[in-house]
Parts: structure tokens; C-alpha cells; sequence
């Protein structure tokens, strides 16, 4: 109760206006768990886990993928299923700080998980209007310490709830469904799981790229903030790979005052463009808004960057965004950092297009939406490998990463490419 009356007493502060134009964006992008099975049939599919946050008596909603494991035979002692250890990859979704949701990336996050043998955790982080900057990236960073601070009390509810999901799991491999449901058969052990803290990575798409990048920055101190040093330890010794998808990196600009190239479609209508200006200024003031934690693209690379950081940088060309991503590769060039970042670049995409249901693709959109999962796995694994996976991607691919959108240059498993039986026979019928 105490919670819906807070809840109920910040909208109250924010007008109707403002709640009724959230109300109109967020609706038709609400996903339930129940459509993950259209939106994404291979799996898995996630489990929904809490964990404490820096705020008392509040708690943070993650969305879990785990990958299928082999359990021991129940009688032999062993409480290790196969695999035990597993790296983790920390997602965060889009909607411009306001709207969106982590199902929105559960084909994204299901493939990593697939390929990757990782557990990805979607961070469902609190959103404007009710909750302003810097709410999204202290949730975020919560996760993160989660993940990384044995000290942090998220630490251990992390562990116990993934430990917990697999408990169940193993025991609907045990018996049959009417003797588990009479309780013949007994619960098995906890299983023994360890996430491994020298195999992480973030990643993000638009809003979600901005947070992903947040969390392997420092901010100096600004506007009336102090300095705010990077949730990833400075001595942490191995990379850390970013995928970074059309990130939004300089919220200076609301979304009429960014660039539209000369190959994008009309404007919207001026309602919608309004509303998308007077929501995304709900996240941040125009004051704050120069903050590195709010724009974290403004920051010096060479200083505040972690130092292992390797960037993977989605852009799309009909997109608003890709000019201030593009100032940046020229900012992060100029401040010697630009061996650390390997960009892709989709002239003719648009915006959110690798999360945008598949049905509501074309052939082509589909071709390079796969391409891009494609290279966010093999980008993680080689950085897993403790390579560089900027310098193994330029040195074998030059500029033409896989097709980026050329349909005349095709996808090889021989070029070290994994693709499940569905996944292939859907690329061949397009081709």
C-alpha cells in the first residue's frame, strides 16, 4: 500500500498532461510475457527476479535468461549442473528514459544466451516521468554491483534466485508431471552455479545504450554533482565489451532538435513530435542535462573511459541519432581511444529496427537484423577469449563487417558464424 501511495502522489505532481501522453506511448508498446512466445519462440525465456536496491525497502525488477544446463543424476551427490559457471551480460532497453520494456529485447538477450552459454539480465530501471535522472542509472549501477560486489546485498539474492530458477527446473525433470504434482517426488538440492566476474558485458539499445556506456565511465564532478566513479573497479583486469545499438549519447537535443539526413521519411506528425519532446524532457532538465551521467558521449575518453572498455557501436542511418554518434567517433578518434571501437554502420536502417518484431520487418531488415546479433555474439565471445575483438574484427573484415546491409555479400558459418536449424532455414527461404 505504501508503495502505490507513492506511486499515486508523484504522478499527481506531474500533471495531466503528462500522464496521459505516457499513457498513450507506453500502451501500444507493452509487451507481456505470454507474447515472448511469437516474439521470441527459440527461448529462453526469462524469469522475473528482485533485487534490493541502494534505496531502502524498494526493490529492482530483472528480467533473467539462463541457458539450458544438464542436470547430475539426483542420487549421485552432485549438485553442478552442466555448465555451472556462466558469464553475464547486463541489458538495458530503449524508449528515450520514458517508455519501453526489457521484453522488448528478449530475441536480443534469448541469442546471446543461446550462443553465448551466458545469463543476460534485462534491468527493468526506473523511467520518467515519475522517476527523473538520475534514477535509470542508479537501478543500473545497482545491477551491476550486484553482479560484481560481494558487499552489495544484491549480490547473494542475485545468486540464490538464478540457483533457485534451476532448482525448479531440475525438478520438473524428475518424475512424471502427476507424481510431481501428488509430491512423490521430493525437491533436489540447491544446484552450485557461479557467475563468472571475469567474463561480463553491457549492452543496450537507444536510451539503453546511453546506460550501457554509463557503466564503464567515471564522471568528473558537474552541475552541482559530485565525481562519480565507475561501478566497474579501475583495476578490473579484463575487457569488457559495450554493444552499443544506436545509442542515444547527448541529451542535450530533444528529439526535434536532432538532425533528420536527407534519406529519412517525413516528419511525424507535429502532435507526436511534441509529445516525444515534452516526455523526454521529463527525464532530465535542460540544465542537467549537459551532465556526463546524462550524456555520457561528452565525456573525455581517454580519461573517464574504463580502460578495458571495447565498444561495438550499432549505428542506423535513418535515425536522428546517428549524428551525435558519429561526433562522438570522431571525439573518442581525437582522444586516442578509437582502437577500443569497432562502428557498423546501417545507412539504410532505421531506428529500433534489431528489436522490432520480426513480422514487421522486410527480408532485407531481417538479413542485417541477424547480422547484427551475429556480430554482438562473436564480438562478446572474442573479448571473452581475453582478445581484442576490435582488432581480430578490423583485421579480418577491414570496414565491411558481414553484409551491413549489401545483399550481395552473404552470411558463412565457415567465417566463424553459429546459427541454430530455425535460424538458418529462415535466412535460406529469404535468399
Amino acid at each position: 500500500m505504501e508503495k502505490l501511495l507513492d506511486h499515486a502522489e508523484r504522478w499527481s505532481k506531474e500533471g495531466w498532461s503528462t500522464m496521459w501522453k505516457t499513457a498513450l506511448v507506453r500502451l501500444p508498446r507493452a509487451v507481456p510475457m505470454e507474447a515472448l512466445r511469437l516474439t521470441s519462440p527459440q527461448g529462453p525465456h526469462p524469469f522475473k527476479l528482485e533485487i534490493p536496491s541502494r534505496e531502502p525497502r524498494r526493490k529492482i525488477p530483472l528480467y533473467v535468461f539462463v541457458p539450458p544446463v544438464k542436470f547430475p543424476d539426483v542420487d549421485s551427490g552432485n549438485i553442478e549442473p552442466t555448465p555451472h559457471t556462466f558469464p553475464v551480460v547486463m541489458d538495458y532497453h530503449g524508449g528515450g528514459f520514458y517508455l519501453g520494456s526489457c521484453l522488448e529485447q528478449a530475441p536480443f538477450c534469448a541469442k546471446l544466451c543461446r550462443e553465448l552459454q551466458t545469463i543476460v539480465i534485462g534491468v527493468d530501471y526506473r523511467m520518467a516521468p515519475i522517476h527523473k535522472f538520475p534514477a535509470a542509472i542508479e537501478d543500473s549501477e545497482d545491477a551491476a554491483l550486484a553482479l560484481l560486489d560481494p558487499e552489495y546485498p544484491g549480490y547473494s539474492v542475485l545468486r540464490a534466485g538464478i540457483a533457485d530458477f534451476l532448482r525448479r527446473k531440475w525438478f520438473e525433470t524428475l518424475g512424471t508431471p502427476d507424481d510431481r504434482k501428488k509430491g512423490k517426488v521430493p525437491l533436489p538440492p540447491v544446484p552450485q552455479i557461479h557467475l563468472d566476474e571475469a567474463r561480463i558485458a553491457f549492452s543496450g539499445a537507444s536510451s539503453g545504450g546511453n546506460i550501457a556506456l554509463n557503466m564503464a565511465i567515471s564522471a568528473p564532478a558537474s552541475l552541482g554533482m559530485p565525481a562519480w566513479p565507475c561501478v566497474i573497479p579501475a583495476s578490473y583486469p579484463h575487457p569488457i565489451p559495450l554493444l552499443l545499438l544506436y545509442p542515444s549519447l547527448d541529451l542535450r537535443q530533444l528529439p526535434d532538435e536532432r538532425l533528420r539526413r536527407e534519406n529519412m521519411p517525413p516528419l511525424p506528425e507535429k502532435k507526436r513530435l511534441d509529445i516525444d519532446n515534452h516526455l523526454a524532457a521529463t527525464y532530465v532538465s535542460r540544465e542537467m542535462s549537459a551532465h556526463p551521467r546524462a550524456s555520457p558521449g561528452l565525456v573525455d575518453a581517454s580519461v573517464y573511459l574504463h580502460k578495458n572498455a571495447k565498444i561495438l557501436l550499432i549505428l542506423s542511418g535513418l535515425d536522428t541519432l546517428w549524428e551525435q554518434s558519429e561526433i562522438w567517433v570522431k571525439k573518442v578518434e581525437a582522444e586516442g581511444r578509437i582502437d577500443d571501437m569497432k562502428v557498423m554502420r546501417y545507412e539504410d536502417r532505421k531506428h529500433g529496427w534489431t528489436t522490432i518484431p520480426e513480422i514487421a520487418l522486410s527480408k532485407e531488415e531481417r538479413k542485417t537484423r541477424l547480422e547484427v546479433l551475429e556480430e554482438c555474439v562473436r564480438f562478446t565471445d572474442v573479448a571473452w577469449q581475453g582478445r581484442d575483438p576490435v582488432a581480430v574484427m578490423n583485421r579480418e573484415m577491414g570496414d565491411n563487417v558481414k553484409a551491413q546491409g549489401n545483399s550481395e555479400l552473404k552470411h558463412h558459418e565457415e567465417e566463424g558464424l553459429r546459427f541454430t536449424e530455425s535460424e538458418r532455414k529462415s535466412f535460406e527461404s529469404d535468399t
